[in-house]
């Protein structure tokens, strides 16, 4: 019944649109863009977010912290190997990089594209924001030791040639220490 009635809208959508003036088509047209990019730009930053929170939730310890980079040691899935873990931004490219040994490029994973803005938070177990950390001062450990939940503020910028579209995903991730 579902597919009869989805066929019949077809039918009757395609005989208003070859009926219709050009500007009521291109109209039809720049809002299917539109919803296209809106679709496109929510699923991506969904899987993005959803990868960088199951690597985060498993965090062992962290290396480094700063406002748009984050190092930390995780147990990777299916794994029971300690790996070094890296997400930062370069080019517009959301960097996942991950290694049993030292981090390298080679070991460089484009999780994302199109990305305008990476922001990190951190925080303690009070909920309290941390300042972020000075990789020059040494007494920076304590700050380093004392992350209990990361927020994730993920920015994506996608085009077409009727429309730009950017989104945002706000997401917070306790880490079980």
């Amino acid at each position: 019944m579902k597919l009869r009635t989805l066929f019949i809208a077809s039918s009757l959508f395609t005989a208003f649109a070859m009926s219709a003036p050009a500007s009521a088509l291109d109209v039809n047209i720049t809002a299917g863009s539109t919803y296209t990019l809106q679709s496109d730009i929510s699923q991506e930053l969904k899987e993005t977010s959803g990868a960088m929170v199951d690597q985060l939730r498993t965090a062992a310890s962290f290396t480094a912290a700063q406002e748009s980079n984050v190092t930390f040691t995780s147990y990777l899935k299916g794994t029971n190997d300690l790996y070094n873990v890296q997400f930062f931004l370069e080019d517009g490219d959301l960097i996942h990089r991950a290694s049993i040994a030292v981090l390298s490029e080679s070991d460089d994973k484009v999780l994302a594209s199109n990305v305008t803005g990476l922001q990190l938070k951190y925080y303690d177990s009070a909920g309290n924001l941390l300042a972020y950390e000075d990789p020059s001062n040494p007494d920076d450990n304590d700050m380093l030791s004392n992350i209990s939940l990361v927020e994730i503020i993920l920015t994506m910028t996608l085009s077409s040639s009727q429309a730009e579209l950017t989104r945002s995903v706000d997401t917070m991730v306790r880490i079980r220490l």
